[in-house]
C-alpha cells in the first residue's frame, strides 16, 4: 500500500511540474520565433569583407578583432563594413572611417609609415642579423681546422712521444716552458707507462 501510494504521489508531482512549466511559458522559450532577416544589401565580396573584419579591433573587447568577438558592437560593425562595401567604398576608406571614428588603435595593423615603420621592419631585420651572425660563427668554427690530430699512443705502450708532444704545445701556448733534459728545471718524472 505504501509503495503504490508513494507511485501516485510521485506522479501528481512529475504532472504538476509539468504543467505549471507549459502555463509559464518556460518550455515554450527554446522553440525558434519569427526569423527576422537583415536588410538585403547590393552584392560585395565577402572575402573582402572577412579580411577588413581581421583589420579592425573590437573597441570593448582586448585583443580581439570584430571577426572573432561575438558582442553587439562587433556584429554593428561587421554589417557597417558590409554595407560600406555594397556602398562601393574601398578597404582604405572603411579603415580610415573606423580610425575617425575611434582612433588609430582601432586599425589592427599599424600603418607603415612614420615610427610604426619600425614595427615592420625591426622583425626582418632582427631575423636577417641573426643569420648573418649564424652563418659567421659557422664559417668561424669551420675554419678551425688547425688543430693536429692526437698522436696514436705507440703499441708497446710508452707514453714518451705523446708527452714530448704535450710539451710542444703546451710551450707553443706559453702556458708550460720547454724545457731541457738536462737543466733542473724540467718537470717532475712522469709515469711513462713503461716497466721498471
Amino acid at each position: 500500500m505504501e509503495r503504490s501510494l508513494l507511485t501516485t504521489l510521485l506522479v501528481v508531482l512529475v504532472a504538476t511540474v509539468t504543467l505549471s512549466l507549459i502555463a509559464t511559458g518556460v518550455t515554450q522559450a527554446q522553440a525558434p520565433g519569427p526569423v527576422t532577416s537583415p536588410p538585403q544589401l547590393p552584392a560585395w565580396d565577402e572575402a573582402e569583407a572577412q579580411s577588413i573584419d581581421r583589420s579592425i579591433m573590437c573597441p570593448v573587447c582586448p585583443a580581439e578583432t570584430i571577426d572573432q568577438a561575438q558582442v553587439p558592437i562587433a556584429r554593428q560593425m561587421r554589417q557597417l563594413v558590409r554595407e560600406k562595401l555594397a556602398a562601393g567604398e574601398s578597404r582604405g576608406e572603411i579603415l580610415k572611417y573606423f580610425a575617425e571614428r575611434y582612433g588609430q588603435d582601432i586599425v589592427a595593423f599599424p600603418p607603415k609609415s612614420g615610427l610604426n615603420l619600425v614595427a615592420w621592419v625591426f622583425p626582418v631585420v632582427s631575423v636577417a642579423l641573426l643569420l648573418a651572425g649564424g652563418g659567421l660563427v659557422l664559417r668561424a668554427m669551420a675554419s678551425r681546422r688547425g688543430v693536429p690530430d692526437p698522436a696514436p699512443v705507440p703499441a708497446d705502450g710508452t707514453l714518451e712521444p705523446y708527452l714530448a708532444r704535450v710539451d710542444e704545445e703546451l710551450a707553443r701556448l706559453q702556458i708550460y716552458p720547454q724545457h731541457d733534459a738536462g737543466s733542473g728545471d724540467a718537470p717532475q718524472d712522469r709515469d711513462t707507462g713503461g716497466s721498471g
